[in-house]
């Protein structure tokens, strides 16, 4: 598997400490940020191959990220991972529910990964 760099954004220390060990065990190396600010610089001097963004993140901020984001690169993934209520799958290009678990994030990733990857090399 080719090494992925992935952006996690989130506020929580907990959280942030498991989904980081999470994603290095399954292979990613991952850049964690706990403010949007950082995560937005971080996105566009690195590499980034995908974006994981926290329910944490209070929902106009993790907006104006996303929109950031996306206006700066729109081949780049964004998965946020969202808590009851909250519906922004059309502004990212996957959501997970917070109590999905490991394994539902995992593949996602994976699947999002796939398809980037792929269209890159096709165009």
């Amino acid at each position: 598997m080719p090494q992925y760099l992935l952006l996690s954004v989130g506020c929580d220390p907990l959280l942030m400490g498991t989904r980081t060990g999470l994603l290095v065990e399954a292979g990613y190396s991952v850049v964690p940020s706990f403010t949007s600010r950082d995560a937005f610089q971080m996105f566009i001097s690195r590499d980034i191959d995908l974006v994981i963004i926290c329910h944490t993140i209070p929902e106009e901020e993790k907006n104006k990220l996303i929109a950031s984001m996306k206006e700066r690169n729109k081949r780049t993934p964004i998965v946020s991972i969202h808590a009851d209520g909250e519906a922004d799958g059309e502004l990212v290009d996957a959501y997970v529910h917070g109590l999905d678990g490991p394994v539902a994030l995992l593949s996602c990733i994976a699947e999002l990964l796939d398809k980037s990857i792929g269209s890159r090399i096709a165009n």
